[in-house]
């Protein structure tokens, strides 16, 4: 219990002592994020779990804890180059860092409380500190950024509300190791619930806060949206969904992720700015994701494959949006278009823009492959139709991601050097998802992982 409050702790104190001024924030940040991370690590590693009346730590919050403290020490870091280049911020960069602590801390305590109204809590209290982070830059899109998404994730949080008034009222409790319903109160839960925290995952049709809000946030930060907030608020709702042993429920979750993939696998082909393109890919992934979650009623085993898909999705796109914003500073554009030939210049970057998009997308031997495969398998068992529409969404997200990161990395172009310091974190974003990639494959080969 001890090791798991310091997953709360070191964040908390990491953003108090930033308040006393940017050079502490600099210098304190990646320290006590790297710490954080490490005893993620060690917990999961060890397999340790922890109940008690107001923490419950099994494997499925432990990764996505894990996820959280992993890519805020990557964030810590990229963020010491993008806060060098900030001319008139919009608020003292003291903030900054304190802020970036303290989303990190509102993430790992949502996933690791076993209360639901508290979890509910703590994703409001994300909604307030991440809006707060978009306005770093203090410009016009940082505001409408912001505002945006704050209306429409309040929004959907009041929906979220109203799901956990209604589980306590037929539970009679909200701690999610007892939830219980019957067919009705459960097919009613879980769709208040899934629209309303399924607007903080970005499902469709909810996801129009996802790319405005990450065109305007700064890049570190969209990297924690995307890799660490959207799986958090996926995870309240997997509490709510694994309480509804009826069909009912799975069913409304797979259609409501199928949907939500063949849409942003849609949007992403016809983009023409590099972070908005990312932002859809992140909705991309989600639907994944949330099919996974509808599927797993059907075969349980496919519920470690879904959350090993976002931690691998995390790392992944955590490199391609810091690697956006450091190539978008260095060429001075926001649209793809403009960027070329990454491969000559900044080799780095470009090795990673071109591995990430790929392990992103599904490509072996990345984790996100086996989750996908095992996806399609469990949905070819139910319906044929349903495996038509998850493998076409698969297939047009591959294309058109790829095809837009390799026409940024390959080609001739106009060369504009990236730090070196980013390249060598973007890379070690790469490396990593595909080390959790190669460890997956290697349980699955040795029978530690049931596909």
């Amino acid at each position: 219990m001890e090791v798991v409050l310091y997953l709360l702790i070191l964040p908390l104190i990491a953003s108090l002592l930033s308040l006393a001024g940017e050079r502490w924030g600099r210098a304190l940040t990646p320290a006590f994020a790297f710490a954080t991370a490490v005893l993620s690590a060690l917990m999961l590693y060890e397999g340790e779990t922890v109940s008690t009346p107001n923490l419950y730590a099994d494997w499925y919050s432990l990764v996505i804890a894990g996820i959280v403290s992993w890519v805020y020490f990557f964030a810590s870091l990229a963020s010491l180059y993008y806060t060098e280049g900030l001319e008139r911020p919009f608020f003292d960069l003291r903030y900054y860092w304190s802020f970036l602590s303290l989303f990190a801390l509102t993430m790992s305590f949502t996933a690791l409380v076993s209360n639901l109204g508290w979890m509910w809590i703590g994703l409001e209290a994300t909604t307030v500190v991440s809006a707060l982070l978009i306005l770093t830059e203090g410009e016009k899109r940082n505001v409408e950024g912001a505002w945006r998404y704050m209306i429409v994730a309040s929004a959907g949080l009041g929906v979220a509300f109203l799901s956990v008034i209604l589980a306590y009222v037929s539970a009679g409790t909200l701690d999610v190791r007892h939830l219980t319903f019957t067919p009705k109160e459960a097919l009613l839960v879980s769709t208040l619930a899934l629209i309303g925290f399924g607007t903080k995952v970005g499902l469709f049709p909810m996801h129009g806060w996802l790319p405005d809000a990450h065109g305007s946030a700064p890049s570190p930060v969209s990297a924690m949206l995307s890799g660490t907030l959207l799986p958090t608020a996926l995870l309240v709702y997997y509490r709510i969904l694994s309480a509804s042993p009826w069909d009912s429920p799975a069913k409304i979750t797979l259609l409501f992720g199928v949907l939500t993939l063949l849409v942003a696998s849609f949007l992403m082909a016809s983009q023409r700015f590099v972070k908005r393109l990312l932002a859809y890919s992140s909705m991309d992934m989600m639907g994944v994701a949330t099919i996974g979650l509808g599927l797993a009623y059907y075969h349980p085993a496919l519920l470690k494959l879904v959350f090993l898909l976002l931690a691998v999705h995390a790392f992944s796109k955590g490199a391609l949006f810091i690697t956006a914003g450091s190539v978008m500073r260095a060429y001075g554009t926001h649209e793809i278009g403009g960027i070329r030939g990454l491969m000559n210049s900044n080799p780095m970057s470009g090795l990673s823009l071109v591995l990430s998009a790929l392990s992103v997308t599904g490509s072996p031997p990345f984790g996100t492959f086996i989750a996908e495969l095992g996806i399609i398998g469990v949905a070819l068992s139910r319906s044929y139709w349903w495996a038509l529409f998850i493998g076409t969404g698969l297939l047009l997200s591959f294309l058109a991601l790829n095809w837009h990161s390799a026409k940024m990395a390959f080609g001739e172009g106009e060369k504009r050097k990236v730090p070196t310091g980013e390249g060598i974190i973007v890379l070690a974003m790469t490396l990593t998802a595909l080390g959790i990639s190669l460890y997956a494959w290697y349980l699955i080969v040795t029978g530690g992982l049931v596909v």
